[in-house]
């Protein structure tokens, strides 16, 4: 496969490495978001997320700001994705009016985000306006599409892919439910098609204890990162951070 490179942060992400660490902060509060990426620095964790969607005071997007500031000091220099997770796509949120695009804007224009994460399932003028607002801002976007029901044949799953990297996005993030061993190897060996067709790195996983292995084994298949939880998982099947790097080190 052709090597892919990306710069997140300080950090570069590559398809012919190891994938990154991602730890998730999960808190309701921002004070307790806070102090979960206290605790996350304190690990192996190489990149940071902070899933907005856990949220229960959301609005105050000058507030949201300065935890974001706050949180950006504390992770010392791990590059900070903000992600935005809607209901339909297995978050904890359903987004009112503009408060998806216009918490994102509030942190780029904090300085606070390095990525943030748009779902496929937006509508158009939502991820057309935050593309540009990232294209002028220098900031990642990644385009994530989850599907908590199922995995699909793998063709609908390379299509799928491709239509998503026409979006021009960054990453291209796919996550899926396996219900057999044989799910977990179509979305490997998709993502491994996929990987060798399109332009943008790649995440992708299999969720749930019977999709573990995509979690650790990306680097076969060319998936750049991984989830893995410091506290409170995002995701079913999500490992420790200590677990999965103690993986990483003993494979070489």
């Amino acid at each position: 496969m052709a090597q892919k490179n990306l710069q997140l942060g300080k950090l570069t992400l590559s398809n012919q490495s190891k994938p990154k660490i991602i730890a998730p902060i999960v808190a309701t509060s921002f004070a307790d978001a806070i102090k979960d990426a206290q605790v996350i620095d304190q690990s192996d964790a190489e990149i940071v997320e902070w899933r907005l969607d856990f949220l229960t005071a959301f609005t105050d997007f000058e507030q949201l700001a300065d935890a974001g500031k706050q949180i950006k000091e504390v992770i010392n220099g791990r590059p900070l994705i903000v992600t935005n997770r809607t209901n339909v796509e297995g978050g904890n949120r359903e987004y009112q009016e503009r408060e998806y695009q216009e918490s994102y804007i509030a942190l780029i224009n904090a300085n606070v985000a390095d990525a943030i994460d748009v779902e496929f399932s937006r509508e158009d003028d939502v991820y057309n306006e935050l593309l540009q607002i990232c294209t002028d801002a220098n900031i990642v976007l990644i385009l994530s599409h989850h599907d908590f029901d199922e995995t699909p044949d793998k063709n609908e799953l390379i299509f799928l892919f491709a239509q998503m990297a026409k979006k021009k996005p960054s990453i291209v993030k796919v996550a899926l439910t396996p219900h057999s061993r044989e799910d977990v190897m179509t979305l490997m060996d998709a993502t491994l098609a996929a990987d060798n067709q399109i332009d943008q790195p790649i995440i992708s996983m299999s969720m749930g204890l019977l999709g573990q292995i995509s979690r650790i084994a990306g680097a076969t298949f060319g998936s750049v990162a991984t989830f893995a939880s410091v506290g409170d998982a995002s995701a079913p099947g999500q490992m420790s951070v200590g677990t999965l790097k103690e993986i990483f080190g003993s494979v070489g």
